[in-house]
């Protein structure tokens, strides 16, 4: 059976609705007396906070460990170095906001 957003659901359909829901990225969702398929909302896109946030915690390189990561000698990875790269990448214009 086939859907479409904005159609009204009924109790005999509503099984192979929310089926479809889950495949093209819908919901079903109550108005009224009615329930009616709706499309699911685009995702949030992360800010630049969140997105170092998150790579700080995946990585542990916070900003006092990027530093030494960083620094002359340090003896790090090139891997770990250029993970603390990317995230400072992403951070520099962050700190130049706040100045």
């Amino acid at each position: 059976m086939e859907f479409e957003i904005g159609q009204i659901v009924d109790k005999e359909n509503y099984t192979q609705a929310a089926i479809w829901c889950n495949k093209n990225g819908a919901h079903i969702e109550k108005q009224g007396e009615d329930y009616v398929i709706m499309a699911n909302p685009e995702p949030a896109v992360p800010t630049a906070e969140e997105q170092v946030r998150t790579k700080e915690a995946q990585t542990g390189l916070t900003r006092a460990v990027r530093e030494l990561v960083l620094a002359e000698g340090s003896g790090a990875s090139e891997y770990v170095k250029a993970k603390a790269k990317e995230i400072e990448a992403l951070a520099a214009p962050l700190r130049e906001a706040d100045q």
